[in-house]
């Protein structure tokens, strides 16, 4: 374990390094009633470049699954460097669920892979659930994973060279789907014959259930302007490309890049119970403090779907480029990913990303 290190936190509040030395750690996952031996799996990360690693009740880390791209990641972030695995979901049965890019000719597409595992360290056996849906060797690719009353939903970006598609009911991209865990589409989709369960949508890259009202929440990227978080409900459309405030419940207009989001429950006392805490990544690739991003903030959305508080709850306040990329909610406290470490991810360096835990004191 380390000390604070350069996190600027809310008062009553500690933060800790539980896991050092992974390379450009994206999304964590948390196992559903984890069991309490040393040795079980307590949570998973994506490392962008192609693995999946398992962190273990005393934060020993293990390689879960490796060589997931099937082509040379070329490290330019912003830029063709910001593809790779992205999100995951684990079941209460241990099946992993993980979504990449992958190279098919000269086209680049988005899959999600079925982990299958007897101990949880290792994965044994791996099938596709999803897989042809196109897109590019950057950002806007399949985001968040998450699985609500036996259901998987994916949140797939827009591919961002022709945003109209998000529009378009015979595409995927631009959309959070729904489907079965075998990959078949449950006969109550807002279109039984789709997997399609919302559309309009630009970059979602984070997602969300809320148990207060058992609905999906995400967070979507705009353009220049307005980030966004919006419930998602079937059948609904959420504007883009025309509008990103389109059936949105909050709205940055200074974007900040809203990634990964989640739902306090008892972590921290009944007085945080039910609030919503979203991490903001900002530039790609920026050293030092900015005015973007490099921090968590915490909001508080009524029974109306009305944000009635927002505060900045950390900020990164060192010199390096580390900024809050994944976040998580855990059994003890909050968990993030700062992407990048403070060493950065230049090919060559060091690996220098880390996963942090946030406690009340």
């Amino acid at each position: 374990m380390s000390p604070q290190g350069n996190w600027k936190l809310r008062e009553s509040f500690k933060i800790e390094k539980v896991v050092s030395g992974l390379f450009l750690p994206v999304n964590i996952a948390f196992v559903p009633n984890p069991k309490k031996e040393k040795g079980s799996p307590l949570f998973y990360v994506t490392e962008l470049y192609g693995k999946i690693k398992v962190v273990t009740n005393e934060f020993k880390v293990f390689v879960f699954a490796e060589n997931l791209l099937n082509y040379q990641p070329d490290y330019k972030i912003p830029g063709t460097g910001e593809s790779g695995v992205m999100g995951i979901a684990v079941h209460e049965n241990s099946d992993v669920f993980a979504s990449m890019l992958y190279k098919d000719g000269k086209s680049f597409k988005n899959k999600v892979i079925k982990f299958t595992t007897r101990d949880g360290l290792k994965a044994e056996k791996a099938e596709t659930i999803i897989d042809n849906i196109l897109s590019i060797n950057a950002a806007h690719q399949v985001q968040a994973l998450t699985i609500h009353e036996e259901k998987l939903f994916v949140n797939v970006g827009d591919g961002m060279i022709n945003p109209e598609v998000a529009q378009d009911d015979e595409d995927l991209r631009g959309k959070i789907l729904r489907m079965n865990l075998d990959g078949s589409i449950p006969e109550d989709n807002p279109d039984p014959k789709s997997c399609v369960y919302a559309k309009g949508l630009r970059n979602p890259f984070g997602a969300a259930w809320r148990k207060s009202d058992g609905e999906l929440y995400i967070s979507d990227n705009g353009p220049a302007v307005d980030d966004r978080i919006a419930k998602i409900l079937p059948g609904e459309n959420y504007g883009w490309p025309n509008s990103m405030r389109t059936n949105s419940i909050f709205v940055w207009w200074y974007t900040e890049a809203p990634t990964a989001i989640d739902f306090a429950q008892d972590q921290f006392g009944p007085e945080f119970k039910d609030h919503f805490f979203v991490a903001l990544f900002g530039y790609a690739y920026e050293e030092g403090k900015v005015e973007k991003g490099k921090k968590i903030v915490e909001l508080v959305i009524d029974e109306h779907d009305n944000v009635t508080y927002l505060n900045e709850f950390v900020r990164y306040t060192g010199q390096g480029p580390a900024s809050v990329c994944g976040l998580s909610f855990g059994p003890d406290g909050l968990y993030f990913t700062d992407l990048h470490g403070e060493v950065g991810f230049k090919k060559g360096k060091k690996q220098g990303g880390n996963i942090w835990k946030i406690t009340k004191t």
